[in-house]
């Protein structure tokens, strides 16, 4: 069934929005979402498939209400590559704190706001990939407030009285810039 009518896809996106922040749980129904604009900001169309970048995927029982934006699944796959990385002899995202250079990131291209740490868990819970490195908490990311990685990222600058040691802060550089280059890698 497609749907044209403005009004009632904000409606529809207002009551799955509302749904999703509720915790609801569908017990056996199906929702599918397809997006059919790149980048749109809501849903476009249902129907009994997905289209994730133009390709058709059958959907089983969903567990849970996911409607992401093209651009929502993209960050999606590109923490998933941030995953992925590797650093010498370890993965590079291996610390819990890393996740305020996921945050960091997402705020400076504008996809959260700063200090809106509400908003930033909503997202992240929404396009979080199954599989991470370290489970995100909420409290990993609101520390941020307290260290140097609060600023731009391209205001960063090593202070030894402000940054504590080189080796933890030059990891979170790396971590941060690794997942800036893989998002501008996958047009985002």
């Amino acid at each position: 069934m497609n749907i044209n009518d403005e009004e009632t896809l904000g409606l529809i996106n207002r009551l799955l929005e509302a749904m999703h922040q509720a915790g609801w749980n569908q017990n056996g129904g199906n929702f599918t979402f397809v997006y059919v604009a790149q980048g749109a900001q809501h849903v476009g169309n249902i129907q009994n498939q997905n289209i994730i970048h133009g390709k058709h995927q059958e959907v089983s029982t969903c567990n849970e209400i996911t409607c992401l934006s093209a651009d929502e699944e993209r960050i999606r796959q590109c923490i998933s590559l941030l995953m992925e990385e590797h650093f010498e002899d370890d993965l590079l995202f291996s610390q819990q704190n890393h996740w305020q250079a996921v945050y960091r990131i997402l705020v400076d291209k504008g996809y959260c706001k700063d200090s809106d740490f509400i908003g930033f868990d909503s997202f992240i819970l929404r396009v979080m990939p199954k599989r991470v490195n370290r489970p995100y908490k909420r409290d990993s990311v609101r520390n941020i407030s307290k260290t140097d990685f609060n600023k731009p990222f391209d205001r960063w600058r090593y202070d030894p009285t402000t940054s504590g040691s080189r080796i933890p802060y030059d990891r979170m550089v790396e971590v941060t810039k690794r997942f800036k280059e893989i998002l501008d890698e996958n047009g985002l």
